[in-house]
């Protein structure tokens, strides 16, 4: 269970776009960005339906120079830990997460 809930945590595109904006990178945006997180760095309450994980690598580029078109940009990564809740359908074979909330 914890491998496929650390593949839905990389997967949530709502949390990790809302990170990037709160980092206010302005005109350095990145253009991509990806989330690397280990099963072993989630624990799990299986009686509270929660989660929480630490030492997520969220990795994303920023552009150094205008326009973007130029290949002058880093890779930047930050450790980022979070929390949330999950359900299982009525089988206990679908995994999904209910909300989830990032600590940076």
């Amino acid at each position: 269970m914890q491998k496929e809930l650390a593949h839905l945590i990389c997967m949530m595109h709502s949390c990790w776009s809302k990170l990037l904006v709160e980092k206010e990178l302005g005109n350095y945006a990145p253009s991509i960005w990806q989330v690397k997180l280990a099963a072993e760095a989630i624990t799990i309450n299986a009686a509270n339906k929660t989660f929480a994980f630490k030492n997520a690598e969220f990795s994303f580029d920023v552009h150094l120079e205008e326009p973007h078109t130029s290949s002058m940009h880093a890779l930047t990564t930050i450790p980022v830990s979070g929390k949330g809740t999950y359900a299982l359908d009525e089988k206990n074979q679908v995994l999904r997460i209910l909300n989830m909330v990032l600590d940076h």
